[in-house]
């Protein structure tokens, strides 16, 4: 059954038809339920999370975004979540467990015990956002000395615990890693063959201290579906495949949009208006106190400006267009610094490039604007003073917009956060400032 279905979740759950909510949600792929999920609030997720079976259940934290996931599971019922954690890979496992409490979190790890417990025990060790922070521990390592017969027995022995097995991970006897071998070179071996007659170097093997943001770049590059994580010592310790690259490209780009908005996805899952407004202030008082500064380079101006009218009709044109000018530059200039396209080397082109591609629109809005404004109010000067006023600030605009993620990035602050309020308060003071300035001078 497809998501068409997920409607149907919103009455049942007002109706308290608990049997044809639970025959519904058993015949759903968990990313369908997890979608399911998103309008409805904490309380009824929760509801829901009990109507299903321990494995999909498991499976449907897991396919929610983080903010969700980490709601719901604060919200579960400790020896519930501790079976939902029980079922998980352990990069799932560590992932929800991380983000719970100390007190919680030693309670679900106790409870799991065993190898399991250890496993996620050792992966909250690493960053979040690193290699060591999303790669999970299951795997098939093999000797070097291993044949191709054994290797097989061993891939039969582990069933369903190891998933997604597109490669063999070659390790010689103090787990120093040598190389892969792909299951169809496997099949087209002989069973006598030794891994060492097969292994291969792979395009890509990720260092545990890697950032996530980087991998997934090098996943693109590359074209690959997993690769072996390694320390320092090129021991194996565990492997990345390309379903957790998916979760970093939508968490990385969650991260963007959100911060775009001077936002966060948590205000999204949080009830509390306080705690939500709490999210969103910083940025709109930021937006606040830039309109203070407008508003008192207009009342600094506006004897000048009350001697030519016409000049105030246009304010609201410079201040949109330079706005939305400073935002495409700062949009373009993000996305390169998160691609890697604009590095050490790039920046001057990157900033060279923006200012030619805006000089072309500027002057063109330019003369467009003059010829029109001139042509309305009769006044050759006006038209000229309007034109040439937004022009410039066209330009100056482009150039902050460029220029301040590359600041913010200089200066270890995420990029994504400049190009929001920021840029836009910026370019409204620097706009209106060099519009008033041009404008009173030659009108």
């Amino acid at each position: 059954m497809t998501s068409d279905a997920l409607l149907n979740l919103g009455p049942l759950l007002e109706e308290g038809q608990e049997d044809e909510l639970a025959q519904l949600l058993s015949s759903l792929h968990p990313a369908d339920v997890a979608e399911a999920l998103r309008p409805l609030d904490m309380e009824e997720t929760i509801k829901v999370m009990s109507y299903l079976d321990i494995q999909q259940a498991a499976d449907v934290l897991v396919e929610l975004t983080q903010a969700a996931r980490d709601q719901v599971a604060s919200g579960l019922p400790r020896a519930q979540l501790t079976k939902l954690v029980a079922e998980m890979d352990s990069d799932d496992a560590a992932d929800i467990v991380g983000e719970l409490d100390g007190q919680a979190a030693e309670e679900v790890l106790s409870a799991i015990g065993g190898e399991d417990s250890e496993d996620v025990r050792r992966l909250l060790m690493y960053d979040d956002e690193t290699a060591g922070g999303i790669m999970q521990l299951e795997l098939v390592s093999v000797l070097d000395s291993d044949t191709v017969s054994a290797v097989v027995e061993k891939i039969r022995a582990l069933d369903e615990e190891v998933e997604d097995i597109g490669h063999v991970f070659v390790v010689d006897g103090h787990n120093g890693f040598k190389g892969a071998v792909s299951l169809k070179d496997m099949l087209l071996a002989s069973q006598g063959q030794t891994m060492a007659e097969l292994v291969k170097t792979p395009d890509l093997v990720v260092r545990v201290d890697e950032d996530q943001a980087s991998i997934a770049l090098k996943f693109q590059k590359y074209d690959t579906r997993s690769a072996p994580v390694v320390d320092s010592q090129n021991r194996l310790l565990g492997r990345i495949t390309v379903d957790d690259i998916i979760d970093v490209v939508n968490e990385e780009a969650d991260k963007d949009f959100y911060r775009l908005a001077g936002s966060s996805e948590e205000e999204i899952y949080t009830s509390g208006v306080v705690k939500t407004a709490a999210l969103r202030f910083p940025w709109l008082l930021f937006n606040l106190c830039g309109g203070f500064v407008t508003s008192f380079i207009l009342n600094f101006f506006e004897a000048s400006l009350l001697k030519t009218l016409a000049l105030i009709t246009f304010v609201p044109m410079v201040l949109s267009l330079s706005g939305a000018v400073g935002s495409q530059s700062a949009t373009i200039t993000v996305r390169g610094l998160a691609m890697g396209r604009i590095g050490h080397g790039g920046i001057l082109k990157n900033l060279w490039k923006e200012q030619r591609v805006t000089a072309f629109m500027a002057v063109a809005f330019g003369l467009a604007i003059a010829l029109i404004s001139g042509s309305m109010h009769g006044a050759v000067k006006l038209g000229l003073a309007v034109g040439l006023s937004i022009t410039t600030a066209i330009l100056v605009s482009a150039f902050l917009g460029a220029l301040t993620p590359i600041f913010f990035q200089a200066v270890k602050v995420d990029p994504a956060l400049a190009s929001g309020p920021v840029v836009t308060s910026t370019n409204d003071v620097v706009s209106l400032l060099i519009y008033t300035l041009i404008g009173t001078a030659v009108a």
